[in-house]
């Protein structure tokens, strides 16, 4: 084998494996700088044409991810309601005050937050959906602008489970994540490992991150069609990811 020709093949795979290898012994004393997405996700209708309420994460999230990771989780649906904020009623109907109508595709938010360890803690959605019946993923990436007029790149996964027993229903899946540091976002796993190690070894410190993951369902029998389930992900992401993120502190 003549190595001389082969090296500029060798190398770049070579390299890049020890650089992610090193980084199970680099130190975890550094000084830790939180992420920039804050975990006080919006409740009730305090985001305009929308109802939110909190969740709890499963046990299940819980067993496979690191002791020191945190959750935020919240669900939401568009909604009309009479508070003072001005939105509009359905038509024909008096609630009492404060009450809201909620309509529309169900969508879920999680923002969970690693701890020290982040080889422990948090991870690609890739790695958790098919071990909660979620089959054949496939992803591209996106990007959205937002209310705020940033755009923000997401990677968007599709997925269906079969409800049950019924073999003849499947439930279509939409999911939409992203990794927000303490000055940086990414929907790369990889680039995300090279932060942190560059934050390291050159900083002398570690982000915390999170991952904001937005996703709703349609088809089989839930009377939604892939167009009002993408519509909801997108239109919430759009005023949530806007207002939860300190964009005066991002880099890229």
């Amino acid at each position: 084998m003549n190595l001389k020709k082969h090296l500029p093949l060798i190398l770049p795979p070579a390299v890049l494996a020890l650089l992610l290898c090193l980084i199970y012994i680099l130190p975890f004393d550094a000084e830790l700088k939180e992420s920039a997405i804050s975990a006080e996700l919006p409740v009730g209708t305090t985001i305009p044409g929308w109802y939110g309420e909190k969740t709890q994460p499963s046990a299940k999230e819980r067993g496979s991810l690191a002791t020191d990771t945190e959750f935020s989780k919240a669900v939401y649906r568009r909604c009309y309601s009479n508070e003072a904020s001005g939105d509009l009623l359905l038509p024909g109907q008096a609630p009492a005050a404060n009450q809201a109508y909620c309509y529309g595709p169900q969508v879920a938010v999680s923002i969970v937050y690693s701890g020290r360890d982040m080889n422990a803690s948090i991870h690609r959605p890739e790695r958790c959906l098919p071990t909660q019946g979620h089959m054949e993923l496939t992803g591209t990436d996106t990007t959205l602008q937002l209310a705020n007029g940033k755009k923000i790149t997401l990677r968007r996964l599709q997925s269906f489970t079969i409800p049950g027993n019924d073999t003849d229903t499947r439930i279509q899946h939409i999911h939409y994540y992203v990794f927000v540091g303490h000055d940086r976002i990414c929907h790369s796993h990889l680039q995300r490992t090279l932060y942190d190690m560059w934050d390291r070894f050159a900083l002398g410190r570690t982000q915390r991150w999170a991952y904001l993951q937005v996703g709703s369902y349609w088809g089989g029998d839930t009377g939604i069609s892939e167009e009002e389930a993408e519509d909801a992900i997108q239109s919430l992401i759009a005023e949530l990811a806007a207002r939860q993120i300190n964009w005066g502190i991002i880099k890229n």
